[in-house]
């Protein structure tokens, strides 16, 4: 994967449910670290994380304006 970035525009209502959408695959991926049919699961939870936490920023950043 690329580190290059990519802008979307979503609505704010888009906007959250991407942000429960990814919140609920992480935890769902949480649930498979006991499994070692998972290969590098810490690094796509670290990813999914990282995707939560630039969802959040936009849709704060959003509703604040």
């Amino acid at each position: 994967m690329s580190d290059k970035p990519v802008k979307i525009e979503l609505s704010v209502d888009e906007a959250a449910c991407l942000n429960n959408a990814l919140r609920r695959e992480m935890e769902s991926a949480e649930r498979q670290r006991s499994n070692p049919a998972w290969v590098a699961v810490d690094e796509y939870i670290r990813r999914l994380d990282g995707c939560i936490q630039a969802v959040t920023r936009a849709f704060e950043k959003a509703t604040r304006a």
